[in-house]
């Protein structure tokens, strides 16, 4: 509490002249805190072309010209060979694509996982320069 100092203890006037900022102090630390809080806020986004009508851009995969990445529960396999972590997979993606560069590649995952881990994908063949995948998808019928 702030309180005025004056000489004269029984003047009423002085008591008039008392201020508290109590509330006003409370309410500009919340507010700081709340500034702080979200200032440091940064989201990230990858665009995506999506196609008008899933049913209609589907089509059969051939398998004698693409390279399936496969994204599993528990890791990764690109072309049969199972990779435990995403950096073993970065490591050996890229020498691999262009090494076979007439072929496209196919991503395929599990139900099971999580779109954080696609997206990562996405994010590193784009950073990479591969700005086109095909994702398997199955069919509802």
């Amino acid at each position: 509490m702030i309180r005025h100092r004056t000489t004269n203890h029984d003047n009423e006037d002085s008591q008039a002249l008392m201020l508290d900022l109590t509330t006003l102090l409370d309410i500009m630390f919340i507010l700081l805190v709340f500034f702080i809080l979200t200032a440091g806020v940064s989201y990230r986004a990858l665009d995506l072309t999506l196609p008008a009508a899933a049913s209609e851009e589907t089509e059969p995969a051939n398998t004698s010209l693409h390279i399936m990445l496969e994204i599993k529960t528990d890791g990764y396999a690109l072309d049969g060979k199972d990779y435990d972590s995403f950096p073993l997979l970065k490591e050996e993606i890229i020498p691999l694509l262009q090494k076979e560069a007439d072929k496209e590649l196919v991503i395929a995952g599990d139900r099971n996982v999580s779109l954080e881990r696609l997206l990562e994908l996405l994010t590193f063949l784009e950073s990479r320069g591969i700005d086109a995948a095909n994702i398997l998808m199955q069919r509802k019928d």
